[in-house]
């Protein structure tokens, strides 16, 4: 059931943000995990 709500939670944000921020904040986290990302895998 937790689960349930964190992926609705996540679906809420990414409607939200597509709808009144034009992926805004969508587009800075990818950028940000993109980032982790490099810096772990070197």
């Amino acid at each position: 059931m937790r689960y349930v709500i964190v992926v609705c939670i996540i679906a809420l944000f990414v409607i939200w943000d597509g709808l009144y921020n034009q992926g805004r904040y969508l587009d800075r986290a990818v950028r940000e995990a993109n980032g982790v990302v490099r810096l772990v895998t070197g």
